[in-house]
């Protein structure tokens, strides 16, 4: 079995060891793809100290059971909450999978972004006939525009900077799309507005669209350094709900939906996943956060 391994800022080496049994309770999980997560990639880039490990968005097929494992055989397509998933395989408690849909492709079943978008989601009061704004279309945000689409709101509106992400909200759900610039003259419209960017800015500007008694969804991963929200936010009387939830019930909860979705054919990471690496070339893979190639969204890593 071969696993990554991250050695020096921006660099990876490539270890191979023996295969292991899985332990009492566990699976071990053949990686078929493993989605390179931007929560990671300040980890890849400043790395400092001892060979670090990373992944944690995987789909994988069961090789073998552990003991006291029920329910599962070798050969199901599985997805679920495994780290460090930059390997060939993985062991993993069993409790912590789910049955991929058939109807899925290997690539486009990752599940934990997917539980995170729609714990985040869950904790809004989304209903039919509301003003719904999604600040940030990357990755999460665009599986956002698709959940936030089933539950038929009057208006749904994307805003990002980036052309090619604007071009792929409509057809995932959104009545609209605009860029920052155009949003911040909409002025404060809207019942429920999510917020993906994790950037201020976009904090800022999410708050600003939210309407008198609205929520503003805080469900970006804001990684460097203090935030604010202005206090007038305060007196609009706006609900702020964090989107973020480490607690493995809500999450799994949210990645059973998530997953229904996928196989109702309401939801789809497909035209998200555009491009690919190999386990040994993940360094490339973490690199195109900065390059940014023609049309990037999210990069996977992927068996062979």
């Amino acid at each position: 079995m071969r696993y990554a391994q991250v050695v020096a800022p921006g660099r990876s080496e490539i270890v191979e060891v023996a295969d292991t049994p899985p332990g009492p309770g566990e699976v071990r999980v053949r990686t078929l793809a493993s989605g390179i997560c931007s929560s990671e990639e300040s980890a890849w880039a400043r790395h400092q100290g001892p060979p670090t490990r990373l992944g944690h968005e995987l789909t994988g097929v069961i090789e073998a059971l552990g003991a006291g494992v029920y329910g599962w055989s070798p050969g199901d397509r599985v997805t679920g909450f495994a780290s460090p998933a930059f390997a060939d395989a993985v062991h993993v408690p069993a409790a912590a999978l789910l049955p991929v849909p058939a109807n899925v492709p290997d690539a486009a079943a990752l599940g934990e972004p997917l539980a995170c978008v729609v714990e985040a989601l869950s904790r809004c009061p989304l209903a039919p006939g509301q003003r719904v704004a999604v600040v940030g279309l990357g990755f999460m945000g665009l599986i956002a525009v698709q959940v936030a689409a089933g539950h038929a709101p009057a208006r749904l509106v994307g805003v990002d900077p980036l052309p090619h992400v604007r071009d792929l909200a409509p057809a995932l759900g959104a009545d609209e799309v605009c860029t920052p610039e155009e949003a911040a003259g909409l002025a404060s419209g809207f019942d429920v507005v999510v917020e993906f960017t994790g950037r201020a800015a976009g904090l800022k500007l999410a708050g600003d669209l939210v309407t008198r008694h609205g929520t503003l969804c805080v469900a970006g991963y804001h990684h460097d350094g203090p935030r604010e929200l202005d206090i007038e936010l305060w007196y609009r009387g706006v609900t702020i709900v964090n989107g973020f939830s480490g607690e493995r019930r809500r999450t799994m909860a949210a990645l059973r939906e998530g997953l229904r979705l996928m196989a109702d054919r309401r939801l789809t990471l497909e035209p998200l996943i555009t491009h690919t690496v190999p386990l040994d070339e993940v360094d490339r893979g973490f690199g195109y956060f900065a390059d940014r190639p023609p049309g990037f969204v999210k990069c996977v890593v992927t068996a062979g």
